[in-house]
């Protein structure tokens, strides 16, 4: 019992500043996300259409000139009125072919970020010229291969910067002045995102991890002396203690369960495969799902048959089971293309017996036992935190932990995998974490009122033992002098 208290004692010193700051962000979060910048906001960034007429190279040619022999992925975009060919390496990184000249392109001048930046905006531009790898804007992986990055400022009146990558060109981030100043204390705070640690994966995964599990071993010893305690006061009054510790006990008592379930929840956010699987299918379930390697599947797609077609935002190369896809982006269009006996290319669908057969090759240990369509108000797929496209197909596979396969049909991209544990993370997480449940989260502002008011309770809560926490300190110290 005294190693309890003492444990709790010190936990609760250590982490009552996290769990404040928890709660708050929390709330701050709900309301102003991170920034990002949706796929149809980046092809708006584009601004000028890839005119097909300039494409001279094949997309076999521009594999020739950069030796690939692993490719992930590969589109053609436009660069400054010039079509380029951007192939993504399976080692996340970037190479960039000119597709008129076939030249190799190392970077972009500063020059031509501004300009992408004026056709973006059409405001004026402010900034220097130097690059940045990282700031608390641009942590994320996904922005690994497009690193380094041109921060250009906006003279506009919300004080807007642009993240111009220097690799292909392409804006993929934008923040404004509200945003930042709100997000240090909203996501940067709830995520414990500082650059300086969120730059290094690896110990920003460790370091939050643990974080929240004591964060987790200190709630729970909470409530369980607080139920003691109230038994040992046999009910009699609400808390045999006085002052700042009474309520700290009332609170915890009426609150515990709370605090716990979502500091619980929030320790599942950071399990990153520990206790549940992950939902990004293996890179050997893709290789199979997609038939042949995409180096083969382009071989016979001639720069005369891309000359042809239409002018586009983003043109990208994919294969299904063997059959060559062209998925081309227009603003707030796409479209599927493939070649026909002819070698032109035409309109074309992903029809839900091939992404089946694709599947099935994929996950051959396993028969399929149904295929439909995901429904609009589906608990599992459309979440506060994520929404599958609106045309996913959910395929279930027959076998012990009954598999869910998700495909969108409209671009033949694996969304997810769903096995019976991540089926239970939905709730655990999106359920105890944002109160994701039918019936609530979609019926706003009931929904924020109820949260609102727990994130609420929870931070007077987290209050009392900061204030707990202080005196014990000052107690300590003036016992050691």
């Amino acid at each position: 019992m005294r190693f309890l208290i003492t444990a709790h004692r010190w936990l609760g010193i250590f982490l009552c500043l996290f769990f404040s700051a928890w709660f708050f962000s929390g709330a701050v979060l709900i309301y102003v996300p991170f920034p990002s910048l949706s796929t149809d906001e980046q092809l708006a960034a584009f601004q000028t259409d890839v005119n097909p007429s300039q494409i001279q190279i094949s997309p076999k040619e521009a594999i020739q000139k950069t030796g690939i022999q692993n490719l992930n992925r590969m589109r053609i975009i436009d660069l400054q009125g010039n079509p380029i060919y951007v192939l993504h390496k399976t080692n996340k990184k970037i190479d960039v072919i000119r597709a008129d000249n076939g030249k190799h392109l190392n970077s972009v001048s500063y020059d031509v970020a501004i300009e992408v930046a004026k056709k973006f905006t059409g405001n004026s531009i402010g900034g220097s010229k130097s690059s940045v790898e990282y700031d608390q804007w641009i942590v994320y992986e996904s922005f690994d291969p497009y690193r380094p990055f041109f921060r250009v400022e906006l003279y506009d009146s919300e004080y807007t910067t642009l993240y111009i990558s220097e690799r292909t060109g392409e804006t993929l981030q934008k923040t404004t002045a509200f945003q930042r100043g709100w997000n240090y204390v909203g996501a940067v705070a709830h995520w414990v995102y500082p650059t300086i640690l969120r730059k290094h994966w690896g110990l920003w995964d460790q370091t939050v991890w643990w974080l929240s599990l004591f964060g987790v071993i200190a709630a729970s010893s909470g409530l369980w002396l607080g139920i003691i305690r109230y038994r040992e006061a046999k009910r009699k009054v609400a808390s045999q203690y006085q002052g700042w510790m009474r309520w700290h006990h009332i609170l915890g008592m009426l609150v515990g369960s709370f605090v716990l379930t979502w500091i619980f929840s929030g320790w599942l956010s950071m399990d990153h495969e520990r206790l549940f699987s992950s939902p990004k299918p293996k890179a050997d379930r893709i290789e199979k799902f997609q038939g042949i390697p995409l180096t083969r599947a382009i071989e016979n797609i001639s720069a005369e048959a891309l000359r042809n077609l239409k002018p586009f935002r983003e043109l990208e190369f994919k294969v299904v089971r063997g059959r060559t896809i062209l998925l081309m982006r227009r603003q707030n269009e796409t479209q599927l293309l493939a070649q026909d006996k002819l070698g032109k290319l035409a309109e074309t669908e992903l029809t839900k017996e091939e992404l089946v057969n694709a599947v099935q090759k994929a996950w051959p240990e396993a028969k399929i036992k149904t295929a439909d369509k995901v429904a609009s108000d589906d608990v599992y797929s459309q979440l506060r935190e994520g929404r599958m496209p609106p045309n996913t197909l959910r395929i279930v596979l027959d076998s012990d932990s009954e598999t869910w396969l998700h495909v969108d049909m409209d671009t033949g991209n694996i969304v997810s995998v769903m096995d019976q544990g991540r089926r239970v993370y939905r709730w655990l997480f999106n359920g105890l974490h944002s109160l994701d449940f039918p019936g609530l989260v979609n019926h706003r502002p009931f929904w924020d009122a109820v949260i609102l008011f727990l994130l609420t309770i929870g931070f007077i809560f987290s209050l009392t033992g900061i204030v707990i926490g202080v005196k014990r300190i000052r107690e300590s110290i003036k016992k050691n002098d």
